[in-house]
């Protein structure tokens, strides 16, 4: 059980560091364009896609990164509650 958890929280720190790396790339001309952020975008959207049906954009300005990462690193600290009430 504690290698499932490990592997999860594993998933979620890759996950976390896809959007971090998309976010920066959408401050490069082009860079979310190229193969590689066409990748990244296609992972990120696992995340981001569905928060964009509940959050709205203000202004040119896109909160679901913010979110995003919220919501994995508590899914993170949830994923550190269970394996320490195992051990």
């Amino acid at each position: 059980m504690a290698t499932i958890l490990g592997l999860l929280n594993l998933l979620l720190r890759a996950l976390e560091f896809v959007l971090v790396i998309w976010v920066l790339m959408s401050w490069l001309p082009g860079a979310q364009q190229s193969s590689f952020g066409q990748l990244l975008g296609k992972i990120a959207g696992l995340v981001l896609n569905p928060l964009r049906r509940f959050i709205p954009t203000v202004g040119m300005f896109d909160f679901t990164p913010l979110v995003g990462l919220l919501l994995l690193q508590a899914a993170e600290m949830g994923l550190r509650a269970i394996a320490q009430t195992m051990i």
